[in-house]
C-alpha cells in the first residue's frame, strides 16, 4: 500500500448557518483501500462525502484541509476541479443522479470515449458489458431506456458502473445499497470491492448499514453528532467496540443478522473491472 494517502481530511468543520454538522473530523484513505463513514442518520455522513466532493450547499461554512494527492482542495467546487482532483460519486438517490432526458446508453458512453478515448461504437460495446456484468437482464435494450423506464435497483446499478467507467483514483459511495434487495446489494458490493481491489481505486463507503459495510470494507471512521468517535479495522471494532454508541450498533446489527462476518466467498462471483483494462 502507498505509504502517502490518496485523500486526506484534517480537522473538517462544517456549519450550516448557526448549526454544527461536521466537527473537527479526521481520517486518510489509502491507495485501494476501502473506509467506511459509519453512522446514524444525521450524523454528518453525507455533508463530509459533499465536502470531499465539492458539493456542499452555498449555505455551508467549511474548514479544515480536504487534501486530494497532496492538493488542496476544500475550497475548489467540483466544476472546477482538474482531472487529477476528480472524485467518482455513486449518489444515494439514482433517479435524481442521471439526467432523465438522455438514454441510459448516451450516459455510460460518455466517460468511456472520454477518460478510455474508445469511440461512440466501442464505448457502446463496453458499456453494455459492463451493464452485463451488473447482473442487469437485457443490457442491449436497457441502454436504448431512459432512468425513469428502470426500476430503482437498476437505476443504482447503473450509476455504479458509471462511476466505476470513470478513471479516479477514489469513489465516494453515499449509501448506495440503501434501495436494493439483499440480492442485488450482494451483488452491487460484489462489484465494487472487484472494481476498487483491480484497479486500486480507494473507496469511501458512506453508510449506516454495518452488515453493508462489513461486507466491503476494511476500516471504518464512526461519528456521531459530526464527530469522529471511534476508528480502526472493521473487524476489531465489531468484535471488541469501545465507545457506546459502536456497541449499540454491533449489538442492534447482532439482533437483525446474528454473524457480522464478511462473506467475501458468498457472494456472487463477477468482475466488471475486467471490462474496463479490456476496454
Amino acid at each position: 500500500m502507498c505509504s502517502d494517502p490518496v485523500l486526506s481530511v484534517r480537522d473538517l468543520r462544517i456549519q450550516i448557518g448557526r448549526q454544527a454538522v461536521v466537527d473537527g473530523l479526521s481520517f486518510d484513505v489509502m491507495s485501494g483501500e476501502r473506509i467506511c463513514l459509519l453512522g446514524a442518520s444525521g450524523s454528518g455522513k453525507s455533508f463530509t462525502a459533499n465536502a470531499v466532493l465539492g458539493l456542499l450547499p452555498p449555505a455551508a461554512t467549511v474548514q479544515g484541509s480536504i487534501r486530494l494527492h497532496g492538493r488542496e482542495i476544500i475550497a475548489t467546487p467540483a466544476a472546477r476541479r482538474i482531472n487529477e482532483t476528480r472524485v467518482a460519486m455513486v449518489f444515494q438517490d439514482s433517479l435524481s443522479a442521471l439526467n432523465p432526458l438522455a438514454s441510459i446508453g448516451s450516459q455510460l458512453c460518455e466517460p468511456f470515449i472520454r477518460h478510455h478515448g474508445l469511440s461512440r461504437k466501442k464505448a457502446t460495446a463496453a458499456a453494455v458489458a459492463l451493464l452485463e456484468a451488473m447482473k442487469l437482464h437485457d443490457p442491449e435494450r436497457l441502454v436504448k431506456r431512459t432512468p425513469a423506464e428502470l426500476s430503482g435497483g437498476q437505476r443504482q446499478r447503473v450509476c455504479i458502473a458509471l462511476a466505476m467507467a470513470c478513471k479516479t483514483s477514489l469513489m465516494v459511495a453515499d449509501e448506495p445499497t440503501t434501495a436494493l434487495d439483499v440480492v442485488t446489494q450482494a451483488q452491487v458490493l460484489r462489484a465494487l470491492r472487484e472494481h476498487t481491489d483491480a484497479a486500486r481505486t480507494a473507496l469511501l463507503f458512506i453508510t449506516h448499514d454495518l452488515h453493508a459495510a462489513a461486507q466491503l470494507c476494511q476500516r471504518a471512521v464512526i461519528i456521531e453528532r459530526g464527530e469522529m468517535i471511534e476508528s480502526g479495522p472493521l473487524d476489531a471494532l465489531i468484535t471488541a467496540p469501545k465507545h457506546r454508541f459502536t456497541r449499540e450498533l454491533v449489538a442492534a446489527a447482532h439482533s437483525v443478522q446474528p454473524s457480522l462476518a464478511r462473506p467475501a466467498e458468498a457472494l456472487p462471483e463477477y468482475t466488471p473491472h475486467d471490462l474496463l483494462q479490456s476496454a
